[in-house]
């Protein structure tokens, strides 16, 4: 039984190249030619659920030589029902509580040490966090999109329910590289 590997050498005896000649990384690394010229993102919502999509982002924007953007989407804090209007206070203290969890978020990625030796950057926007993350990596011209698997739980279900998958949103997409993490 013979086994056939990519490293088998031609029948000319020669081998063909793992990638085209081409753009390489300062390690040497061969960038694929049809790679976006923009940064790795990766969706994170709390960071001590985000940890393996995080480190597999860290990792891709090393290996890429590419800055790294973290996308924090928001869910609305009210709901959006036809005809209602929320009362100022509310939205003022939603916004509050939001910026103070956003803080927090910040605090806690530093204090992680995932992020250490990257460039990056936080991005906060408020929607629903499939369509927030395909537009900011059309905007951004990403070189990849990393998502997490869905968290299980009563909550997630039914926003799961209601907003859909975010990696299937992004894979479906079909407009950039998607690495989805469990």
């Amino acid at each position: 039984m013979s086994k056939s590997t990519g490293s088998d050498a031609t029948a000319g005896g020669e081998q063909p190249p793992p990638f085209p000649e081409g753009l390489r990384t300062s390690a040497g690394l061969p960038v694929p030619p049809d790679l976006a010229s923009g940064p790795v993102i990766v969706g994170v919502d709390e960071a001590t659920t985000c940890g393996r999509p995080l480190r597999a982002a860290v990792f891709l924007s090393l290996a890429l030589e590419r800055p790294l953007l973290l996308v924090h989407v928001r869910r609305r804090s009210l709901p959006v029902i036809e005809g209602y209007l929320p009362v100022p206070e509310e939205t003022v203290l939603g916004e509050q509580i939001q910026d103070e969890l956003e803080r927090e978020l910040v605090k806690a990625l530093q204090a992680s040490h995932d992020l250490s030796g990257v460039r990056w950057e936080l991005m906060t926007t408020l929607g629903d966090a499939g369509s927030e993350l395909a537009r900011i990596a059309r905007e951004r011209d990403a070189a990849c999109v990393v998502v997490g698997k869905r968290h299980t739980g009563f909550a997630e279900l039914l926003h799961r329910i209601a907003s859909g998958s975010v990696s299937r949103a992004m894979v479906s997409a079909g407009q950039w590289p998607v690495l989805v993490v469990p």
